[in-house]
Parts: structure tokens; C-alpha cells; sequence
């Protein structure tokens, strides 16, 4: 029953954070140019010890219907599937010798290691979606200040969205 439980929740976030993202996020830009993009929540909240392949598949979705509603240009798809890729690796930096025995961000974790992991996180996602949309090395300048300032105030967006998704204790 639980476990039918975890996959609604996790059905209801991912359908939630497209929609935020696509409909109400991406017409959002502060100062011109900083989009943050809250649904790097999906990947950061996804429970750790998740199938793999799942969660790769649910990374290309993901990022195919944020480009699809957004018109993107296949950005949201390459960086998403990056970070869904690279998420084990990003787990076990974060979070030293012991992540294996983890479940999710919020159980025996330091406030330290959850703001090393949600920032890695956030800005290898963002450089990656910020390098395909621009795509020439004279926007060298253009892709970092666009990967910084997204990132700084979408890593405020998740630290904030943190304590709505917190799994209460039964």
C-alpha cells in the first residue's frame, strides 16, 4: 500500500512541476534574463534507491514535454537526461561512504551534504540547458551569468519547495 502510495505522490509532482514549469515559470524572467526552473525539484526528491533506468526515462519525458510546451529547443530534454544520468554519482559525492544506505534527501543527512547535492545538482543541470540553448562560444559570457543567476534563485525556489514535499512521518 505504500509503496502504491510513494508512486501516486511521485505521479502527482512530476505531472505538478511540468505544469508549474511550462504554464506558469518559463514566462517568468526576472530581470530579463533568470528563468528558474523549479522542476529540478522531480530529480532532487526522487527517492534514491529508484530504478535507475526509471528514472532516466522519466528524465527524457520530463524534459521532452517541458520543451514541447514551452517550444524549447530540446534543452530541458539534453539537460534533464544529464542530470538523471549523473544523479548516482552526484548522490555519492554529496554525500560521502554512506550514501547507499540512503532513501531520500531528507533521512540522515546533513544540512551541508542536502546544499552540496541540491546545488550540484541545479547548476550542472542549468550550464547543461544554458551551453545547448546558446551553443557558440562567443556566448561564453551569456551561458555562465544565465547559469548562476538561474541558479541561485531556482536553488532558493527548491529550498523553499523543500518543506512543501517533506514526507510526513505516519
Amino acid at each position: 500500500m505504500s509503496m502504491n502510495r510513494d508512486n501516486l505522490f511521485s505521479f502527482y509532482r512530476f505531472v505538478l512541476l511540468i505544469f508549474l514549469q511550462s504554464f506558469i515559470l518559463s514566462n517568468l524572467n526576472l530581470f530579463g534574463f533568470i528563468n528558474p526552473n523549479l522542476y529540478v525539484l522531480f530529480f532532487i526528491i526522487h527517492k534514491f534507491n529508484s530504478d535507475r533506468t526509471l528514472l532516466i526515462f522519466l528524465g527524457f519525458l520530463m524534459g521532452l514535454l517541458v520543451d514541447l510546451l514551452t517550444l524549447g529547443s530540446g534543452g530541458h530534454t539534453i539537460s534533464t537526461l544529464t542530470i538523471a544520468f549523473l544523479r548516482p554519482i552526484i548522490i555519492r559525492t554529496s554525500f560521502g561512504l554512506n550514501y547507499d544506505v540512503l532513501i531520500n534527501i531528507n533521512e540522515g543527512t546533513l544540512a551541508s551534504q542536502r546544499y552540496i547535492y541540491v546545488l550540484t545538482t541545479i547548476m550542472i543541470h542549468h550550464f547543461v540547458l544554458y551551453v545547448v540553448i546558446f551553443f557558440n562560444f562567443e556566448s561564453s559570457l551569456t551561458i555562465l551569468k544565465n547559469t548562476l543567476f538561474s541558479s541561485f534563485f531556482t536553488f532558493i525556489m527548491i529550498m523553499i519547495s523543500l518543506g512543501l514535499f517533506k514526507e510526513q512521518n505516519d
